[in-house]
Order: structure tokens, then C-alpha cells, then sequence
């Protein structure tokens, strides 16, 4: 028997293609979806922080059109950084000419000296930053965006990552972008697909009548990879012969047993980064044009604003508009929910978003405990121990949290297939 631990995109992606074989799929939420998932407030339907969908693979784009036919919006990516009062085109390094005319001498100058090699950098996210941007770009934006978000010092985290989600243009393309000449977009995310109704839940949901019955409501309390046997916290159990888990990989580990003392010690240094998403629903239409904005200064305690009416009308009411405000903080370190929403409220009208007679017509706040693994040096040194020695158990971890990776839902419907498909 296969056992599925988590109904979140991975894990129902890992049971649809399980087609022929045996399995059973447990999920200890009473709906499925995990992180992808939505909810109805007051007419407004939030989802659980911003969820866009980026295509890339042939196999995924038919996928999802037979899962959703004619159900997906195309969107072109409409985002921004604010910044000194002013709105600049994402990615900020490619869009200088936005600035105010001092900021973007400066940092068009630094990042020609730094592509001239004349910045020396390590191998740790901080040093890469100043290599590949120069102070102007790295103190104005990518440092305090980054320390915002990650909340760890940026010495600490390593590079596996950067290549794919940070945008690095040439040096030609940095000075038509300061001139604001030949402009073009970059970034994997250019475009994407956000189902038409219903938030980013429709996805999870669409898996279900392909698959067999999703056990709600069982949560995993401990796993005994000796005997294979998994003991949830209603005092049932259930045995397999392989085992596939979208859990995150700190809570797995810290539920298998007998496991060897550097593999215990493991789950305790896998760092990761938490996020409040407090939503709001507002009486007025047009709040914003954007998809999203980025904020990368003190003076905001959010990092991120998502515009979730601009990605489908039937999210808001007619006459409204919907917010989803995001807020980093490291797990041992919540922050307390009305201090952050009056800070949240007075900064959204500091930078112009809200209106003081703004009317909030709902409001909706998720905590996020895992929202984004922290690539630092002891992952990069012993992910891959702890991948082998979960797969020489029978154990095969897939998706963002279960592989403790910085991916995208298209990623985690193909790891539950390859992981499906490869297993006799």
C-alpha cells in the first residue's frame, strides 16, 4: 500500500498519477489545498498569500486545461517596487529610469563598476548582491527588501536559488533601462494564469474527482519507518510499503522513528520563514492598477501587497477592491496581530494605497507557519543526506516543503508525478 501524507498540490499531483496502483491519501485539514487554498469573507475571497500560476512545461499546460477548461485568465505581469514616494517598474535594476534623476545616477554608476569586477563578492547571498548590483541597487532595494522578507542576516544564506528568481540584466540592458529606452520584461514570472472564479482553490479541488477518497482530518503523529507503519493523533494507524509526503520536511522528520542522531538533529536547523497575510476588503474600486507591489522600506511593516481584484473581478464585490498585505517574521518570533494591523493600516495610507475614509469591509488574517525555506549553508551541506536517507526508508518527500525547496506549483504537480510514475 502507498501511503500519500498531504493533500496539498504535491500530494493530490502524487495520487492522480498513482493511476493503477494501491493508495491511501491523508490530510489533517478538514479541506484540501494546504497553502493553496481560499476563503469567503463578507463576499470577498482572499487566498492564502498570492498564488499565480507559471507555466513552463507542455505537460502542465495540458494538465491543467483538462482540469480547467476555459477556467484560466492569461495575465501579463503588472508589478512594482515603491519606493521614495515613486512607483518603479519590477525588476527595479532594469527599470532605473523611475527614480528620482540623483538615485538613478548612483545606481547606474555602482552597478558599472561592479559589472567591471571592480566589487569583489563571496559565495553568500550578501557578497552576490554587491557583486552583481553595486551599493546603489543592493542598499537601496535588494538588502532592505531581502532583510525584510527573510528576516536572518543575508550572509547567511547561500546562492542555489538566486539564478532562477532574481533577475540579473546585462549591462546594456541596465542602461536602456536607466535611460528608459528598449525596455523589455524579465523574470520567469512575465505572464501567468489565475483561475477566473473561485480563487486559487479551484486547482486542489479539480484533482478530487480523479482520485480516490482524500481522508480529512488525520494528522500524522508519528511514523515508525522500522515497522512502516503511520500512528495519527486520533489514536488510528495505518500501514505502507512506501511512503509519499508532502509534509513539511522539519514536522516529517520530527515524526519518524528510530532515526539516526545527525538526521534527528537535522529537523531543528532547517530554518524557514513564517508570514502573516492580513486581507482587506475596501469600499472603493481601483485601489490600485498592480498585481502586486514590493516594499522594500522600514517605514512599512509589510513587504508585499497583493491586488487580488486585478487578477479576476468575481474575487471582490462590484464597487470594491481586495488587499492581501504580507508580513515575514521567523516562527519563534510572532508578532502581535492588532499592533501589526494598526501599523499595517497607517502605513497603507502613508504610501497612498488607502484613503483615511477608506471603509474595510472585511478583513480576513492567515498565518502562514512555513512560507519560505531559508536557503542557508546547512541545507545547502545536508538537504541531499536527508533526501537519501528518507529514500533508502521508502520515504519520498515531494513539493515546496516536503523537499524544503523555493518552488512553484507547476514544480509540485510534476514532483508528485515523477515520484508516482517511478515507483514499481
Amino acid at each position: 500500500m502507498i501511503v500519500v501524507l498531504g493533500a496539498g498540490i504535491a500530494g493530490l499531483s502524487a495520487a492522480f498519477h498513482l493511476k493503477g496502483k494501491e493508495y491511501e491519501i491523508f490530510e489533517k485539514e478538514k479541506e484540501v489545498g494546504g497553502l493553496c487554498r481560499s476563503v469567503i469573507e463578507d463576499g470577498f475571497t482572499f487566498d492564502y498569500t498570492g498564488h499565480l500560476l507559471h507555466l513552463s512545461q507542455p505537460y502542465t499546460q495540458k494538465l491543467l486545461d483538462d482540469l480547467l477548461p476555459d477556467l484560466l485568465i492569461r495575465h501579463r505581469r503588472n508589478s512594482a517596487i515603491y519606493i521614495q514616494g515613486t512607483y518603479v517598474p519590477f525588476p527595479f535594476q532594469a527599470n532605473l529610469w523611475a527614480l528620482p534623476k540623483e538615485l538613478n545616477k548612483e545606481c547606474l554608476i555602482e552597478f558599472i563598476r561592479a559589472s567591471c569586477g571592480e566589487v569583489r563578492g563571496g559565495d553568500d547571498f550578501l557578497s552576490w548582491i554587491y557583486q552583481a548590483f553595486g551599493s546603489g541597487i543592493a542598499e537601496h532595494f535588494m538588502i532592505p527588501y531581502n532583510e525584510k522578507l527573510w528576516r536572518v542576516p543575508l550572509d547567511e544564506i547561500s546562492l542555489e536559488w538566486v539564478e532562477r528568481f532574481v533577475p540579473c540584466p546585462t549591462l546594456e540592458e541596465v542602461i536602456d533601462g536607466a535611460l528608459g529606452v528598449n525596455l523589455k520584461g524579465f523574470g520567469y514570472n512575465q505572464e501567468f494564469l489565475y483561475p477566473r472564479r473561485g480563487g486559487i482553490q479551484v486547482l486542489p479541488q479539480a484533482f478530487l474527482p480523479e482520485i480516490k477518497e482524500v481522508h480529512l482530518g488525520k494528522e500524522a503523529k508519528s511514523i515508525d519507518i522500522e515497522k512502516r507503519v503511520v500512528q495519527f493523533h486520533d489514536g488510528n494507524e495505518t500501514s505502507y510499503s512506501t511512503l509519499i509526503s508532502s509534509l513539511p520536511l522539519n514536522d516529517l522528520l520530527q515524526r519518524l522513528g528510530p532515526l539516526p542522531k545527525e538526521i534527528k538533529d537535522a529537523q531543528i536547523r532547517l530554518r524557514y520563514v513564517s508570514v502573516l497575510n492580513l486581507n482587506l476588503g475596501v469600499r472603493r474600486e481601483g485601489v490600485s492598477d498592480y498585481h502586486w507591489v514590493y516594499y522594500p522600506e522600514p517605514a512599512y511593516p509589510f513587504y508585499r501587497v497583493g491586488f487580488l481584484g486585478n487578477l479576476s473581478p468575481h474575487m471582490a464585490p462590484q464597487g470594491t477592491s481586495s488587499l492581501s498585505v504580507e508580513i515575514s517574521y521567523l516562527p519563534t518570533k510572532p508578532p502581535a496581530l492588532e499592533e501589526v494591523r494598526e501599523a499595517t493600516l497607517a502605513a497603507l495610507i502613508a504610501c497612498g494605497v488607502l484613503r483615511n475614509d477608506d471603509e474595510i469591509l472585511a478583513e480576513n488574517a492567515i498565518w502562514i507557519n512555513h512560507a519560505y525555506v531559508i536557503y542557508d549553508h546547512f541545507r545547502s551541506r545536508h538537504l541531499p543526506q536527508i533526501i537519501e536517507f528518507l529514500r533508502s526508508h521508502y520515504i519520498y518527500p515531494v513539493g515546496r516543503y516536503g523537499r524544503w525547496e523555493y518552488t512553484a506549483m507547476e514544480e509540485a504537480i510534476l514532483q508528485g508525478k515523477a515520484v508516482a510514475e517511478g515507483l514499481s
